[in-house]
């Protein structure tokens, strides 16, 4: 003999609609940081890591100017032995 597939009742199904629904918005990210990538340049035998040398470029860029970074620039010519930046039109160099 088949079995017969009882239904729900059909009094139920506007119930479940009335329920309050949570909130669409999304929730906090927890867990890694987001992605900081490292870049070196290599020339001569020497490494030069460039998140750094930016990093030194703003703080060096602070200590004259109290106004934000809007832009950044970095030019590094391991030739000479220097970085050149360009910060808000404010332009510095650094020795590496």
């Amino acid at each position: 003999m088949p079995e017969k597939k009882v239904s729900a009742p059909a009094a139920d199904a506007p119930a479940a609609e009335g329920k309050t629904r949570k909130s669409t918005k999304a929730p906090a990210r927890r867990g890694r940081p987001p992605l900081a990538p490292e870049l070196y340049v290599e020339m001569g035998g020497e490494q030069y890591n460039i998140t750094d040398i930016i990093d030194r470029a703003k703080a060096d860029y602070r200590t004259t100017h109290k106004v934000g970074v809007q832009s950044c620039k970095v030019y590094v010519k391991p030739e000479e032995g220097a970085a050149y930046y360009v910060i808000n039109k404010f332009s510095g160099k650094l020795e590496l």
